[in-house]
């Protein structure tokens, strides 16, 4: 699985099921044709283990998306394919009309989930979701918002404007 479908699913998790209580229509989050580019202060590849660490103020863009952490691990399999994508420390994806935000940010291409966790919160126009932690379960096209045991799961949805008529 290339790394551009890796952001394209990560913003998925994150503004799909923000749009309204009905049904999930945001499939075209990323520009996967574009290309993706990755800038830190450091990377540090590890051929034994399969992976490369970009650490230290992570940026990694593609078209109009854009991804911010102070680590991101990419981890390979066999074949050469991302299995594993893990964003560490003051995760935030923006986009023109969205952004996601928490501490921790991890996809699993076995399990097919994707999890935003510490203090995860989704913001689209004026609708925003926050918990703890929220999983998507992408071949199921699921989600779950999760919060701690001191906390609660949040969301503000605001209804369409209908215009008016005269």
């Amino acid at each position: 699985m290339r790394i551009d479908l890796i952001f394209k699913y990560l913003l998925l998790l994150l503004f799909a099921w923000t749009v309204s209580a009905g049904a999930v229509d945001f499939f075209v989050a990323a520009d996967s044709d574009l290309p993706l580019e990755i800038t830190s202060n450091q990377l540090e590849v590890f051929q034994e283990e399969q992976k490369s660490v970009f650490s230290g103020d992570v940026v990694a863009q593609q078209g109009e998306m854009t991804l911010y952490t102070d680590q991101l691990t990419v981890t390979f399999d066999d074949q050469n394919d991302v299995s594993r994508v893990e964003a560490t420390g003051s995760v935030r994806i923006e986009e023109p009309l969205r952004n996601a935000r928490g501490n921790h940010a991890v996809f699993d291409r076995e399990a097919d989930t994707l999890v935003l966790s510490g203090n995860a919160v989704v913001v689209q126009g004026e609708n925003r979701i926050s918990g703890d932690e929220i999983t998507l379960f992408i071949g199921q096209n699921r989600s779950i918002v999760k919060s701690n045991d001191t906390g609660r799961v949040r969301a503000v949805i605001l209804p369409e404007k209908k215009p008016e008529t005269p």
